[in-house]
């Protein structure tokens, strides 16, 4: 079964972790709880592997 052809270039992978990344920090600067910080951070990756199409099933 040959593997799945990226539709968007590896940049815009990096940017995405780096943008998450950058909102953790400022919010735990900022005095978020860890606790609530988590539920944020899952729920972007939720929003991302969507927006990637992970699990379609297509």
């Amino acid at each position: 079964m040959p593997a799945p052809k990226r539709t968007h270039p590896r940049t815009l992978d990096l940017l995405a972790f780096l943008a998450v990344l950058t909102t953790g920090v400022v919010l735990l600067l900022i005095g978020v709880p860890p606790n609530s910080l988590a539920i944020v951070v899952v729920a972007m990756g939720g929003l991302y592997g969507a927006w990637l199409g992970i699990g379609r099933g297509d």
